[in-house]
């Protein structure tokens, strides 16, 4: 998983990502340190889904700091589009670093009212 996420990681320096989805991919802390590293150095890439993996809340933590440190490029850490009205994340398995990335996207996306977590483990 972890030669994945470099090779993940190396497709962000050539500039041309704009979406990345890695949900359920078995990424840990490590991996997502890449992957912010990645980040801080991406000048493309608005939207990334990196819910159901294996973060913790320290992992989670980081993500959201370089997501914080960038608020004109990236706009979503959990796949939600600019102008959906609704999110549904029912049955996927989230956890409390999930609820943390979910945090941040919904005070940078203003236009979801409607947010689905039944049967989840947050």
């Amino acid at each position: 998983v972890l030669q994945w996420l470099l090779g993940q990681a190396a497709m962000l320096s050539t500039g041309n990502a704009t979406e990345l989805d890695l949900f359920d991919c078995s990424i840990g802390d490590e991996g997502m340190l890449y992957l912010a590293s990645a980040l801080r150095a991406d000048t493309t890439l608005a939207s990334l889904n990196v819910l159901r993996n294996k973060l913790t809340e320290a992992g989670a933590r980081a993500l959201v700091a370089v997501a914080k440190s960038k608020p004109k490029q990236i706009k979503s850490l959990c796949g939600i589009r600019a102008n959906d009205i609704s999110a549904d994340f029912s049955c996927d398995g989230l956890n409390t670093a999930d609820a943390m990335l979910l945090a941040f996207e919904l005070r940078v996306n203003a236009t979801v009212s409607q947010l689905d977590l039944r049967y989840n483990d947050i």
